[in-house]
């Protein structure tokens, strides 16, 4: 039985257990569950980490943009200026 549960979390579908098919386990096989699942939340926990610097990566970059296209805008409006005092 925990061989088809570790199958079962390693093709990552979804495990349903029920407290009868726990009670069936032994406590090796239950503290490998947990080791198992121990895993998979470090490998979530680093995944979150790595997409919450990838969402602030492009935050930045946006508001960078955003300061770019001001800035060009106020260069532009300026030159406008310049130019119209030149005539």
């Amino acid at each position: 039985m925990l061989a088809a549960i570790i199958r079962i979390m390693d093709k990552n579908e979804p495990l349903e257990l029920n407290r009868e098919s726990l009670y069936q386990l032994s406590q090796g096989q239950l503290v490998d569950i947990v080791i198992e699942q121990a895993k998979s939340i470090q490998e979530l926990k680093k995944s979150v980490i790595e997409l919450e610097v990838e969402v602030q990566r492009l935050k930045v970059s946006k508001d960078l943009d955003s300061k770019t296209v001001i800035i060009t805008s106020i260069g532009r409006y300026f030159k406008k200026i310049k130019e119209e005092r030149r005539k």
